[in-house]
């Protein structure tokens, strides 16, 4: 059920509740059509179901944990123990609600009614409802679920100190790939492109391209011409992560990391009209040309 598409759950939110006389009734109210009938686990109350969710509003996907790459853990909670004024529609979590209906495998899709409250919201007013299209992928109990926590952020805590340890290297490299680049050693490896980006391929990538609208994770190192540290995402041990091509980082950025696939190595060298112009910031003088050795780690 992992590869299941966008399309097959834009046909679930076009059709289902045209077809009114197919919907079941959740515990709290919701209309919900059930896709499969699957043989997997069931998850019992205080389990927690891990599992792919699909927003859309009428017609028109609006997120997605498939955009994300990963499924999210909703927990089932017990029904009898919820207070009577979290109960009902628009009120209890429509996800948890269904969960126990459903069996690793299954997939449902459930209608939300959108209430006077979510209407104040600009991006709602005029909708006429919204669509959850759920995939149960799998069930932990919640001793499963704690010793994942503590694996997860053993491996985080593992990879973060890995990333810390290289700083000094990276530093390293970096400064010496801007002391060729100033006498021109390097000239004839790097690559410009029409908006006076420049750029250094260290290492190609083999995964996916980074294209606007993916977020994607980047590890960085960032210097000035002079060879001074101005930020970098090594002495955290964590990932910067972003939306490519929303305008959340500065321009370089946006148009340098779009050219590299998943796992690329790269030295950016980005003119201070594409970095931060006539303000300059922190430690950035005005009108600097800005170096940032890069690692695009993921495309989600």
């Amino acid at each position: 059920m992992k590869n299941i598409s966008f399309l097959l759950f834009a046909a679930f939110a076009a059709f289902i509740f045209a077809c009114g006389d197919n919907a079941l009734t959740s515990p709290s109210g919701y209309k919900y059509i059930k896709h499969t009938n699957a043989t997997g686990d069931s998850p019992k109350i205080g389990d927690y179901g891990y599992v792919n969710i699909s927003v859309y509003q009428d017609d028109s996907l609006v997120n997605s944990t498939y955009q994300m790459g990963r499924t999210v853990p909703i927990v089932v909670p017990d029904l009898a123990q919820i207070p009577a004024d979290q109960k009902g529609v628009g009120k209890a979590n429509p996800v948890a609600d269904v969960l126990a209906l459903m069996k690793v495998g299954d997939s449902l899709t459930v209608e939300v009614p959108i209430d006077s409250a979510m209407r104040k919201s600009p991006a709602l007013a005029n909708a006429k409802k919204l669509t959850y299209a759920i995939v149960l992928e799998e069930v932990k109990n919640k001793a499963q679920y704690d010793q994942f926590i503590t694996d997860q952020r053993k491996e985080s805590d593992d990879k973060a100190n890995a990333m810390k340890g290289q700083e000094a290297t990276i530093a390293a490299q970096l400064g010496g790939i801007i002391k060729d680049y100033k006498a021109g050693k390097n000239k004839d490896s790097i690559k410009s492109t029409a908006s006076g980006l420049k750029y250094l391929v260290i290492e190609e990538g083999t995964g996916k391209q980074a294209t606007p609208g993916k977020s994607v994770d980047v590890m960085y190192y960032g210097m000035l011409p002079s060879g001074e540290e101005f930020d970098n995402s090594f002495k955290r041990g964590q990932a910067f992560s972003f939306p490519l091509g929303q305008g959340q980082v500065i321009k370089g950025w946006d148009e340098g990391i779009a050219l590299l696939k998943e796992g690329a190595k790269a030295v950016l060298f980005i003119p201070s009209d594409l970095g931060y112009g006539d303000q300059g910031t922190g430690k950035i003088p005005a009108k600097s040309e800005l170096m940032f050795y890069v690692e695009l780690q993921k495309v989600n």
